[in-house]
């Protein structure tokens, strides 16, 4: 005889949160431009994953950005969905927004709301102070166990005040010891990308459906603007090889995607493990790829396996074609190994970005012009992300930053590496402004660039999802040239 549970349903009902915007993003820019890059909160996908592992079945993942909701579209779905716990993904460009969704959650009777992120792991007292009366915790760092800890607590009326990684007010700002890291990555469940609208994100600047994928955390390098170690750890934590194959197959077998970038900033940093990832790979039938990596890692014959096993393209964090400037944000390559990885980039018949960023201590209108001459001559990559040096905070590009008081912009929504935050010696910001966009428009209003591109969005597109999507490929790199010319007139 089947035992009917009549004992009522106590579990709490969660939303995990990517706030929706009021304000004009100049990102969406060149997204739309160049690299239509959205991809899916993963964050929230794993947090969600551990939860539905241990039980958990109300949760909700809404992707505001995906969906282009609006604050009262947002408020509508509260008044429908009703959680009892609210978990909001913030980074610093997204800080307001943030904090105005937490407002309009505890106007809506959301009994629980929290921050996590980049930016309240760094600034969790600012976090708590700005958001007093709406935000009543924070989580530090990597959350998945601590939010699972505070959720049991929570629906079991147990004092949750203890739990490690948060920080929340009580007078003032309290901060418990930080949540242990998770040592070992193959341990957590896939992400909960169930929970979210996977038709929508695209990766790479192509505009195929696709997902991103993380391999590790944590970093061992000590960039000056890099917040991964903050977040992370100074520890590298890989994914086995085996894993990370296995979930490639299950997006490319059970969710139809083929399409997926692994995002992590240390993926190349063992030559061993992307050799044996990329031999699993290769076992996966009609998958294509496409990964960040560091100039001084992987040879010719390693990414030649990797463009035999579906590998696309590569995301080189180049940073400046000046190598004075390269020391000194401790990003211990030389011109001359970017040279090399290019010319073997090239050599292995995959296509590469170059992402450079402007506005470094000692970076001057001669070094930014020599350094488009140099990616324009001489690297020639497919693709170039053209940034502004953003000291965000946690980072020891921020500190020393605003020590010497060179921070000129204290809005958080302009700190998307395209607004001018700093101000340095012999450049204004505004110079710095045009000297970006002048780069952009040199590297891809060129009639050999568009061609290049056209051609490479033909052949993808052929090869992987028939004539259909070329046309529609197509029409989005047309907008992107209009947007581009917009772009560059401003």
């Amino acid at each position: 005889m089947r035992t009917i549970n009549t004992l009522p349903d106590v579990r709490v009902k969660i939303l995990l949160l990517v706030p929706p915007s009021n304000q004009e993003k100049t990102i969406s820019k060149y997204q739309l431009a160049f690299l239509n890059f959205t991809a899916p909160p993963l964050g929230l996908g794993y947090i969600a994953a551990v939860l539905e592992e241990h039980g958990h079945s109300k949760i909700k993942i809404l992707d505001s950005q995906a969906y282009a909701l609006t604050p009262n579209d947002y408020r509508r779905y509260l008044k429908r969905y009703a959680p009892d716990f609210l978990g909001i993904q913030t980074l610093t460009p997204n800080f307001a927004d943030s904090l105005q969704a937490a407002k309009i959650a505890k106007e809506e009777n959301v009994p629980i709301v929290a921050l996590g992120g980049y930016h309240p792991t760094a600034m969790p007292d600012e976090s708590l102070l700005l958001g007093k009366g709406n935000v009543d915790l924070v989580f530090r760092g990597e959350a998945e166990y601590s939010t699972l800890e505070f959720v049991q607590k929570y629906e079991n009326g147990q004092d949750w005040k203890e739990v490690k990684g948060i920080s929340f007010l009580k007078d003032i700002p309290q901060h418990n010891p930080p949540a242990p890291l998770i040592q070992d990555l193959d341990s957590l469940p896939l992400p909960a990308r169930h929970l979210l609208p996977m038709d929508r994100y695209k990766i790479f600047g192509s505009a195929f459906p696709a997902t991103s994928i993380i391999t590790s955390r944590g970093c061992p390098f000590s960039c000056d603007f890099c917040s991964v170690s903050a977040f992370y750890g100074a520890k590298w934590r890989p994914r086995s090889p085996g894993k990370i194959a296995e979930e490639v197959r299950f997006l490319r077998e059970e969710m139809d995607i083929k399409a997926t970038a692994f995002v992590d900033d240390l993926f190349f940093i063992s030559n061993k493990r992307v050799k044996r990832l990329s031999l699993a790979l290769s076992k996966i039938k009609d998958i294509y790829w496409g990964a960040t990596t560091r100039a001084d890692k992987g040879d010719l014959e390693l990414l030649t396996l990797m463009r035999k096993a579906g590998c696309r393209l590569v995301f080189v964090g180049v940073e400046s074609g000046n190598q004075v400037i390269l020391d000194q944000i401790h990003k211990k390559t030389t011109l001359n190994q970017i040279e090399q990885y290019f010319d073997n980039i090239k050599k292995s018949r995959m296509d590469s970005l170059a992402s450079v960023s402007f506005g470094f201590p000692g970076e001057t209108k001669e070094t930014i012009e020599s350094t488009v001459d140099w990616i324009i001559n001489r690297l020639d990559p497919s693709l170039a992300l053209f940034t502004l040096a953003t000291p965000y905070p946690g980072t020891e590009f921020y500190e020393k930053m605003l020590a010497e008081g060179r921070i000129k912009e204290q809005d958080y929504s302009k700190y998307n590496l395209f607004y001018p935050i700093t101000e340095l010696s012999g450049l204004t910001r505004d110079e710095m402004k045009n000297l970006t966009k002048l780069a952009y428009k040199r590297f891809y209003m060129r009639p050999r660039k568009i061609w290049q591109n056209t051609l490479r969005e033909l052949r993808y597109s052929m090869e992987s999802y028939g004539f259909g999507q070329f046309l529609y490929n197509s029409q989005v790199f047309a907008k992107g040239i209009i947007n581009m010319k917009i772009l560059t007139s401003m």
